[in-house]
């Protein structure tokens, strides 16, 4: 990680995760420049739901992958509390897991158990919620907006560049000045790459007007839940409603009877709710 042209660093995307990446790179003294089509707030990450949650769709955590993901895992969960305030827009939240059956702990939680102290499986009346079971649990929630607009902000006080334009091939890497370069283009990739193994998702949402006095989220609807996922994240700028997961689906333009639906499903479950608290 020397100085001069053998420390450059060429980050493509300029998304959450680009973002991230040039910051770390700034930390470990590199000199970074993005290039990105669009930057905050005309990217995909700034209409996301947005916390510290873990997951993880691999097969296994035994073995060196495990390591490497709880290693993570602890990284970031460390790093986001150094961000805990309006200028990132990072607070904590009760999350609610909502179901009709007890709920689990997955393999990817039971490694970072300790990292949930306030983990609590509740039942019936012990909740306000109009499923059998809910598991509340304390984390970090993150305001896209917010925290992209200062992770930009950061990058060019640390002196990095951003280039705004279209990278349309390979070509156009390799004529970089920068020797290093860092993929963070998404769903970008299989084009730029010709990698065919990447297949496009889409989550579509509800966005409400905001309401400042939600001050938890919900994940999962028990039995109100059909057609898809189902949640409620109450971000500052709106109440995102979700959701859906179309694997496959390119199409960027709404599914009219997919927002009935999550109105239809949402409007359902608060109904009940407020019909169990009285």
């Amino acid at each position: 990680m020397g100085a001069g042209r053998e420390g450059n660093v060429a980050v493509i995307g300029a998304g959450a995760v680009g973002l991230a990446t040039a910051r770390l790179l700034q930390r470990r003294g590199r000199a970074v420049t993005i290039y990105a089509r669009e930057l905050p707030p005309n990217t995909t990450s700034n209409i996301a739901g947005a916390q510290w949650s873990p997951t993880s769709v691999a097969d296994s955590l035994d073995g060196p992958f495990g390591i490497r993901f709880e290693d993570a895992s602890r990284r970031a969960h460390r790093h986001f509390q150094n961000l805990v305030g309006p200028d990132y827009g990072v607070r904590w939240m009760d999350n609610y897991f909502l179901s009709e059956r007890p709920l689990g702990i997955p393999g990817y939680m039971a490694r970072i158990r300790d990292l949930y102290p306030e983990l609590e499986d509740l039942e019936g009346d012990e909740h306000p919620f109009p499923t059998r079971f809910a598991r509340r649990v304390a984390t970090m929630f993150i305001e896209p907006p917010r925290y992209l607009r200062a992770l930009v902000r950061d990058f060019r006080v640390a002196g990095g560049r951003v280039v705004v334009g279209e990278i349309a091939d390979r070509g156009q890497l390799a004529g970089l000045d920068e020797p290093v370069i860092v993929n963070c283009t998404g769903l970008g990739a299989r084009d730029l790459f010709g990698d065919d193994g990447l297949v496009p998702v889409k989550g579509q949402l509800v966005v409400l007007r905001p309401q400042p006095e939600l001050d938890y989220l919900t994940i999962g609807g028990g039995s109100f839940s059909r057609g898809g996922s189902q949640y409620m994240f109450p971000r500052a700028d709106g109440v995102l409603l979700g959701g859906t997961f179309d694997r496959g689906e390119e199409t960027l333009q709404p599914d009219a009877r997919q927002t009935d639906r999550i109105l239809e499903v949402h409007g359902a479950f608060f109904d009940a709710m407020a019909r169990k608290v009285g």
